[in-house]
């Protein structure tokens, strides 16, 4: 459900099989017993299904294939000839999946008439569905750390694109992802405070002249900070048990004054 929510808030549409609706999804359970189902959750996932399904509705009944009918398509020694999966690595697209230790957030290897090679990135996760549309180009790479860290204790959806990420080096935007990953998996805010790799702590500026935060609507405000490989900073302030990202600091020339 939340890879469909974050396809249908970029306006990406799915292209599936005719007879997707007849498979089933659950050991018992197919896309057409949903019908017959009530529940929020059953309501929110037949709405997303259809507002992102709708056009065109199956790429089985499209004129023309990406896929050569003609071909034969190998992936992980299986013939995948006419199925989703050649038609979606031909089409430069990614596959969405339930979640299914063949499909589930990893590249694919497709092998055309053996010897032409597609890469298809295969997607169960919300967190890898929204790295793959960060590499097509679809999502930007705040809304990208949005995804990959919704309902943790790290939350993107308030960060300053102007002290965001745009003049990070690869290699230092790897760092700040690991510790990310870190932050997100340590299971107490104790263990946080206590670690020495995060230094997290208040800022505390000198004076107002050095507060990063004094013309802001943060100005007050209770702001943190934890470390992200030296020299980067992250600022932001917590609440409950999020932590809201403000500001990336990446040379480390505020933190020096607080």
């Amino acid at each position: 459900m939340k890879c469909l929510k974050l396809i249908s808030d970029k306006n990406c549409q799915i292209q599936k099989h005719s007879m997707l609706y007849g498979r089933k999804i659950t050991k018992d359970k197919t896309l057409n017993d949903l019908r017959g189902m009530r529940g929020d959750s059953v309501t929110r996932l037949k709405s997303l299904l259809l507002s992102v399904t709708d056009v065109p509705p199956f790429w089985d009944w499209k004129e023309e294939f990406a896929q050569d009918l003609t071909a034969e398509y190998i992936c992980d020694n299986e013939n995948v000839s006419a199925t989703s999966l050649p038609e979606a690595a031909e089409d430069q697209g990614v596959l969405l999946s339930f979640p299914h230790k063949k499909y589930q957030d990893r590249v694919l290897r497709i092998v055309k008439n053996g010897r032409d090679i597609f890469s298809l990135p295969a997607a169960a996760t919300v967190s890898f569905m929204a790295k793959c549309l960060l590499n097509k180009g679809v999502l930007e790479f705040n809304e990208y750390l949005s995804a990959r860290y919704a309902d943790t204790r790290l939350n993107f959806s308030m960060l300053e694109p102007e002290y965001g990420f745009d003049n990070f080096e690869k290699e230092e935007v790897d760092d700040c992802l690991r510790t990310f990953d870190k932050f997100v998996s340590i299971h107490t805010w104790d263990e946080i405070y206590r670690d020495s790799g995060l230094n997290y702590k208040k800022y505390s500026p000198g004076s107002d002249a050095y507060d990063w935060f004094r013309r802001t609507k943060y100005r007050g405000m209770s702001i943190a900070k934890f470390r992200c490989g030296n020299p980067k900073r992250c600022f932001g302030f917590r609440e409950g048990d999020v932590f809201y990202v403000l500001r990336m600091e990446r040379d480390h020339k505020i933190s020096d004054h607080g």
